[in-house]
């Protein structure tokens, strides 16, 4: 029995290519067209800015240095979030401890562990007296900067609450050594994310709603933002300019928050357009940080019709009770 050989195809066939060809030209475009900042858009940015924080959190836990998180605009307002690593403390011994005022001192170091240039990374301050009997309980932490190592300026933490009154400086022991160790700014681990397209971090409205420091409010035009988690997981540090060109312009201490911190995530658009009023958004979406459970909640903004100092602090209130996102 001869067979015919079949030509061209069935209407039925050209049916299903043709649905099947236009479907995929569909997600072509859909991939390739750029992203507008969408209320989708702004919602994946603030699930993925809480992935990340989350994440830190997590890594942080039972690590003695902790781990951190850091927002860099890279010249547009909070778009790059990094995990970043936190290095194990400098130290080594306090060669000279200089009383210049009731809120600081300076110091000659020497280390131990890290070369004496690392000195310039460092943070904060804590001091161990060293004795026959061993080492003693370690101090309160100290603000500390140096520029010209070995040596170095201490002074009170002013940004968490510490006064002549309350702090305790150290002294050096009559027979043994004063140590330190010194806590460092977190740098980049390499593993970086960029929010959606259109979609960026209202630095303007995101901070803490601290009392005691009046410029941790606002975290705009303060360089790259880092929070720090402890090895239980709480948040222990909301750094400025943690990514400068030289030690020397890291001007403002990290502070210990004592209250939330919070992030807006909203259109790209909208937070450069001077005439939007970001907090009357209803696209706009909440990421805040509870610093003693380090646990992080996303919720949505309740718009604001003014913007001003009222309508911001009414907003994150909304936010801190977590109001639950839509559907």
């Amino acid at each position: 029995m001869n067979r015919s050989s079949r030509r061209g195809f069935t209407l039925p066939e050209l049916l299903v290519v043709t649905a099947i060809v236009a479907t995929l030209m569909g997600l072509v475009v859909a991939g390739g067209r750029p992203s507008r900042g969408t209320a989708g858009d702004i919602r994946r940015g603030a699930q993925q800015l809480a992935s990340m924080l989350l994440a830190s959190q997590s890594k942080s836990l039972g690590s003695p240095t902790g781990a951190a998180v850091i927002i860099d605009s890279d010249g547009t307002p909070g778009q790059v979030i990094s995990h970043a690593r936190r290095y194990p403390f400098i130290e080594g011994r306090v060669g000279a401890l200089t009383v210049v005022s009731a809120t600081s001192r300076t110091v000659s170091l020497s280390t131990d562990n890290e070369d004496i240039g690392s000195l310039v990374h460092g943070y904060r301050i804590r001091f161990m007296e060293q004795t026959a009997g061993g080492e003693g309980p370690p101090s309160d932490w100290f603000s500390f900067l140096c520029t010209t190592p070995p040596n170095a300026v201490v002074r009170l933490r002013s940004e968490n609450g510490q006064s002549p009154q309350n702090a305790v400086w150290p002294i050096p022991p009559a027979s043994g050594e004063l140590h330190f160790q010194i806590a460092r700014y977190p740098i980049p681990t390499g593993l970086s994310e960029s929010l959606p397209k259109g979609v960026a971090i209202d630095l303007r409205n995101s901070g803490s709603l601290d009392s005691t420091v009046a410029n941790w409010g606002s975290l705009a035009n303060r360089g790259a933002i880092a929070v720090g988690f402890d090895q239980v997981g709480s948040v222990d540090a909301l750094m400025q300019n943690v990514l400068p060109s030289t030690a020397t312009s890291r001007t403002v201490q990290p502070v210990s928050p004592y209250e939330e911190i919070y992030f807006l995530v909203t259109s790209l658009k909208d937070i450069l357009d001077p005439t939007v009023n970001t907090l009357a958004s209803d696209k706009a979406i909440w990421v805040v940080v509870h610093p003693k459970s380090g646990r992080v909640t996303v919720s949505a903004n309740v718009p604001q019709q003014a913007n001003d100092g009222a309508a911001l602090r009414a907003a994150r209130e909304k936010a801190r009770r977590g109001i639950v996102l839509g559907g």
